[in-house]
């Protein structure tokens, strides 16, 4: 064989091999991330327990990076809600009449905008004497030019609506809420029992009587919170948790608290609040047993199934 000849067969025998190199690497790459993306499939499941990592060994729904931006939910059959906007161009007093009738006819879209209106209203001046004072304390804040243009809008707004319509506020929310509008059960979650005494003219009722309306008042509120939550309601799971993290309503507070924290990181698409709840969740975390902690989970679970059924989103926009 001609030294020619010999150097063209070892280079064949060179440029063979490399080549069975690089095919097996390119196999046995694929294998390896074929068998993870097989791995990965078959732990993806819905419940809360599948998205649960430990987080200095507190369970916690891993945080997604981009939880402020808008991202797919991950529940196809979950619709994302929108609350509708209820202030209105002009003057308030020129919608209200042909609200009353939209609302009359079963509208609840219609009673909420009428409520929030009346709620804005209800802390607007209602006469010039009123303005006058109410300008007079605005001009001793630091931001005095901010306030008075605050002060001013909202009189103008709300100009000729009467005291006795701005108080019937309630009365147009609660018929919203009661026929499930959601976005008006949220509203009814955050009127407090001393503007609700107020507003209704409930101040000067005898102490037990007092005691009564306030209490039932915080009952129907509650259940109208809890229907929001379970139609999707960020703002009223939020509210929930809260409300039993400061015992404000009876009964294992700690451990409801900890178990709507959870669906809250299960939904919430904004990091702030993410990371707001992911530390009421550390705090919570060593004041409850084991046993209590399981709890909640199974709480959280039992309340994600009814969210999921239910199919719709309310986000904390």
């Amino acid at each position: 064989m001609t030294p020619r000849r010999i150097n063209l067969y070892l280079i064949s025998i060179i440029f063979i091999a490399s080549f069975a190199t690089v095919l097996l690497n390119y196999i046995d790459s694929k294998s390896v991330s074929d068998s993870l993306n097989a791995e990965l499939n078959t732990q993806n499941t819905p419940l809360l327990k599948s998205v649960v990592k430990e987080i200095d060994g507190i369970p916690t729904k891993k945080p997604n990076g981009n939880a402020s931006r808008e991202r797919p939910i991950q529940n196809d059959q979950m619709v994302v809600m929108h609350r509708p906007d209820w202030k209105l161009d002009g003057n308030f007093k020129d919608h209200l009449e042909e609200l009353i009738i939209i609302a009359a006819n079963g509208d609840s879209k219609a009673n909420y905008i009428i409520a929030m209106n009346l709620r804005h209203c209800y802390y607007a001046p209602a006469d010039d004497i009123a303005l006058d004072k109410k300008l007079e304390q605005a001009y001793e804040y630091s931001d005095a030019d901010i306030a008075v243009d605050r002060i001013t809008e909202r009189y103008k707004y709300c100009f000729g609506i009467k005291l006795q319509q701005r108080n019937q506020f309630f009365k147009y929310l609660e018929i919203a809420s009661n026929r499930g509008y959601v976005v008006a059960q949220e509203i009814m979650g955050s009127i407090t029992p001393e503007l609700f005494m107020k507003s209704q003219g409930y101040e000067e009722l005898e102490r037990s009587d007092f005691i009564r309306k306030r209490d039932n008042f915080i009952d129907q509120k509650v259940r109208y919170i809890e229907q929001a939550a379970q139609n999707g309601s960020i703002k009223a799971l939020a509210k929930l948790s809260n409300m039993n993290r400061s015992q404000i309503i009876g009964g294992n507070g700690y451990v409801k608290s900890y178990a709507f924290n959870q669906l809250i990181l299960e939904f919430t698409q904004n990091n702030e609040m993410y990371n707001r709840y992911s530390w009421f969740q550390q705090k919570l975390y060593p004041q409850l047993t084991p046993e209590e902690i399981e709890n909640a989970l199974a709480m959280s679970e039992e309340w994600l199934k009814k969210i999921k059924i239910n199919g719709t989103l309310y986000l904390n926009d």
